[in-house]
């Protein structure tokens, strides 16, 4: 299969940390954007130059880190767990976290933003079912030309096939992230495209 060549012939992003936080992140079975995800996003900041990141969920800090450590940008991150911000701070070596990355303790849907500035990329990838409300709120500190990814928009196949989800829960949660889909690509302010990337990434360009 070609996904299983691409996987044998591209290069992984070589780094220490980047190392440690994926052992933790499978050990204790925290997710982590995949690796052709966060290539997609550095490449993306790299092409267009972009400076500042905002990032709605931290979690460990995997793609923080990443972005810091391979872009030219700064990046600021938003986590509303602060256990899950403390393991990633101490994950981060400190003088890049200090240069380069700002971490903030808050839900993102009670934080203040007019104190955060304007940013040239928007990164969504915290509580799945809040996605328009995330993307209504920061969407006002996104510059013209800049852009929108959100993560996780297939979660697992079941979008797809949500006949298959037998969990209550689950189903309400699935048609969330469907309905924000749609939403998305409806948006004629931004030129939005869903790609079969990782478990489903969204690129919203912003016109």
């Amino acid at each position: 299969m070609a996904n299983d060549y691409l996987n044998r012939t591209n290069r992984t992003l070589v780094d220490p940390i980047l190392d440690e936080m994926k052992t933790v992140a499978t050990k204790e079975q925290i997710p982590i954007i995949s690796e052709e995800g966060i290539r997609l996003i550095l490449h993306l900041i790299q092409i267009g130059k972009y400076c500042r990141v905002l990032e709605i969920g931290t979690a460990i800090g995997y793609t923080a880190y990443s972005i810091s450590k391979f872009t030219s940008a700064s990046v600021v991150t938003i986590e509303r767990n602060p256990e899950i911000l403390k393991r990633a701070k101490g994950l981060i070596s400190t003088d890049l976290a200090n240069n380069k990355i700002t971490f903030i303790e808050a839900d993102a849907l009670e934080i203040a933003i007019e104190s955060l500035g304007q940013f040239d990329v928007i990164f969504i990838d915290a509580a799945k079912a809040q996605y328009i409300r995330f993307f209504e709120k920061f969407e006002s500190l996104l510059s013209k030309g800049g852009i929108v990814i959100t993560d996780n928009l297939l979660f697992h196949g079941f979008v797809e096939n949500p006949k298959s989800i037998i969990s209550r829960n689950r189903k309400q949660l699935v048609g969330k992230i469907n309905k924000f889909n749609q939403w998305l690509l409806e948006k004629n302010d931004y030129d939005s495209f869903i790609y079969e990337i990782g478990d489903g990434m969204a690129i919203s360009y912003k016109k």
